[in-house]
C-alpha cells in the first residue's frame, strides 16, 4: 500500500465517521428539541454539552480531513516534479 492509498482510505474513514457524526447530532437535536418540550431542565444541559462535544469533534475531523487532502496534494505535486526531472 502507497502513502497515498492509506490517505486516500483515511480520507474515507473521515468522510464516514463525519457522516455518522452527523445523524448522532441529529437524533441528539431532536432529544433535546423533545427535553425542551417537556420542561426537562435536567437533560436538557446535558444534550446541549454533547451537542457541543460532537460539533467539537466533528471540526477536528475536518481538520485532519484537510491536512490529509494537503498532504495528497504535495504528493502529487512531487510525483509531478519527479515525472518532469525524468522526462529531462
Amino acid at each position: 500500500m502507497t502513502v497515498s492509498d492509506a490517505l486516500f482510505d483515511e480520507a474515507q474513514v473521515i468522510k464516514d465517521t463525519n457522516s455518522a457524526l452527523s445523524d448522532v447530532q441529529e437524533t441528539l437535536a431532536l432529544s433535546l428539541v423533545d427535553s425542551l418540550k417537556d420542561g426537562d431542565h435536567i437533560t436538557t444541559p446535558t444534550v446541549i454539552n454533547m451537542l457541543k462535544d460532537l460539533e467539537d469533534m466533528q471540526l477536528k475531523y475536518y481538520d485532519r480531513l484537510e491536512d490529509n487532502e494537503n498532504t495528497q496534494g504535495a504528493l502529487e505535486n512531487q510525483g509531478q516534479s519527479g515525472d518532469e526531472d525524468t522526462a529531462e
